[in-house]
């Protein structure tokens, strides 16, 4: 990685899920609690990394790298001072830190670390 690229690392603890509905639908043919509205409910953390690196390539090309780490199969996992925030319960997960710094927690939302990494851009 050069001086003038932007590392993104999403860091995640994902909680299992059950995998049928509690009606007993198998998840299929009606909204559920709390997803209804919500797009990117049934998508995984880590897909909706790999969606973003693409955002971010299709904004800076070649100027940011995107990293997805579940600490909980990572083999640094456990070692990682994240790991430690996200099971404590401080801090919701995922975590997102750019260039190294924590910026986000709670959510990936792809246009608000769109904003932050043309900021750290400009400034180099």
């Amino acid at each position: 990685m050069t001086t003038d690229t932007v590392q993104v690392v999403i860091y995640d603890a994902p909680a299992a899920k059950p995998s049928g509905c509690a009606c007993g639908c198998s998840g299929h043919g009606h909204d559920h609690p709390g997803t209804s509205g919500d797009p990117l409910a049934g998508v995984s953390l880590e897909m909706q990394a790999k969606a973003l690196a693409l955002t971010l390539e299709a904004a800076f090309p070649g100027k940011v790298r995107v990293e997805y780490v579940n600490v909980l199969t990572d083999p640094r996992g456990l070692s990682l001072p994240q790991a430690v925030l996200l099971g404590s319960g401080s801090y919701p997960s995922p975590l997102v830190y750019i260039n190294g710094q924590g910026r986000f927690a709670g959510a990936l939302i792809p246009e608000r670390i769109r904003e932050e990494v043309g900021k750290i851009l400009e400034g180099q």
